[in-house]
C-alpha cells in the first residue's frame, strides 16, 4: 500500500515535470507472471523512472549495496521494491531472492550490463539475466532508454515484445554453460539496442522526408512565380 502511495505523490513532480518520458510499447510487458524487464543503464534515474512511470506492472529492482547504507535510502528504495547486491563477487542471497521473485511470478527489473554507463554506446552484457531467464522458464522484455535521463530532459523509453530463451530454436535444448549464455546475452544485446536503432532510423528517414517534401514545396513555388512572371509579360 504505502508503494502506490509513494508513487502517487511522486509521479506528478518527478514524472511530469522533472523526468519527462514517452513510453512506446507500454502494451509489450505481460500483466501477469513472471517477467524480467531489461533496459539499458546510464544514470541512477532509470529504476525511478521506471518504478513510477510504468504502471502495468509492480517492479522488483537489483541495486547496488552502497546505496541502502543510508537509513532514508534503504526505506525509499525498499519501498520501491530494490534490494541490495553486491558487486564484483557472487552475492548467493542477491541471487536467491530474484529467483524467489521469479519463481513467485513477479516482474523483475534488471539491467544486464550490470553497471551504469558513461555513455549511449552499448557494453557487453553480463550473463546474469539470461540465467535467471533459463533457471526460471522467465520471459525477457527488452527496453531502452533512447536518450540519458537526465533531468528537464525529454525523454523517450521504448518496450519491447518479450520472447522467452528457452523457447527459441537456437537455445532450446542445450545445456547451460558459459557458450550457450554467452550467445544468449548477446541477443538480448542486439534486441535492446536494436530498439534504439531502429527509432533513431526511422526518425532520420522522417527527417528526411520532410526536408525532401520542404524543398519539393519551394521548387513547385518557384515553378507557379516563375509562371506568373512569364503570362504577365506575354499578356
Amino acid at each position: 500500500m504505502l508503494f502506490y502511495i509513494l508513487k502517487t505523490i511522486l509521479f506528478l513532480p518527478l514524472c511530469l515535470f522533472v523526468y519527462p518520458v514517452r513510453i512506446i510499447g507500454r502494451r509489450n510487458i505481460p500483466r501477469k507472471g513472471r517477467m524480467i524487464l531489461c533496459p539499458n543503464h546510464q544514470t541512477l534515474n532509470d529504476p525511478i523512472i521506471i518504478a513510477l512511470k510504468i504502471h502495468r506492472r509492480r517492479f522488483n529492482f537489483m541495486a547496488k549495496a552502497p546505496l541502502f547504507k543510508y537509513k532514508f535510502t534503504n526505506w525509499f528504495l525498499r519501498k520501491l521494491g530494490a534490494f541490495p547486491v553486491h558487486h564484483g563477487k557472487n552475492d548467493i542471497e542477491a541471487v536467491k531472492t530474484t529467483l524467489k521473485h521469479l519463481k513467485n511470478d513477479r516482474a523483475m527489473c534488471i539491467f544486464p550490463e550490470g553497471a551504469r554507463l558513461k555513455t549511449e554506446d552499448a557494453n557487453d552484457l553480463k550473463n546474469g539475466v539470461v540465467n535467471f531467464a533459463f533457471k526460471t522458464n522467465s520471459p525477457i522484455v527488452p527496453c531502452v532508454f533512447v536518450n540519458k535521463t537526465n533531468a528537464f530532459a525529454f525523454n523517450i523509453f521504448i518496450i519491447g515484445k518479450p520472447f522467452n530463451l528457452s523457447e527459441m530454436e537456437e537455445f532450446k535444448g542445450r545445456k547451460l554453460d558459459k557458450d550457450l549464455l554467452n550467445e544468449a546475452s548477446m541477443h538480448l544485446k542486439n534486441q535492446i539496442h536494436g530498439l534504439r536503432n531502429e527509432f533513431l532510423a526511422k526518425k532520420e528517414a522522417k527527417r528526411r522526408e520532410k526536408v525532401f517534401a520542404r524543398k519539393v514545396k519551394i521548387i513547385e513555388n518557384h515553378r507557379i512565380s516563375t509562371y506568373k512572371k512569364i503570362k504577365t509579360v506575354i499578356q
